[in-house]
């Protein structure tokens, strides 16, 4: 007795898909997925970024901004996974690079 089978074949295709974007890393060029969640401090939900993309943003280094975050110039909330995120909108209340600027003695 001879056995058959039946198959079905299905034919995939990839396709490109664009999500929206709150702007491209100038040191990679990947455009990061905006990611919202609610800030503790404003009490609202906000766009938040890496603490990289906010320094990029502050044109500062990480430690310098790590330092304004503890200093609570800059909100920023942990993860569940450990990672860091920065509060958007509290980089533009008080810019935390004219601070470094007149700390340094300059105008």
């Amino acid at each position: 007795m001879k056995h058959t089978r039946k198959m079905k074949i299905t034919k995939l295709q990839r396709e490109s898909v664009r999500l929206p974007v709150s702007g491209a890393s100038r040191q990679t060029g990947v455009q990061p997925l905006v990611v919202r969640a609610h800030c503790p401090v404003c009490e609202r939900e906000v766009e938040t970024l890496t603490q990289k993309q906010a320094a990029e943003v502050l044109e500062m280094n990480d430690q310098t901004l790590a330092g304004f975050i503890a200093a609570g110039q800059v909100h920023a909330m942990r993860t569940v996974s450990g990672s860091v995120r920065v509060c958007k909108d509290s980089l533009f209340i008080t810019s935390p690079a004219k601070h470094t600027k007149d700390a340094k003695g300059g105008s």
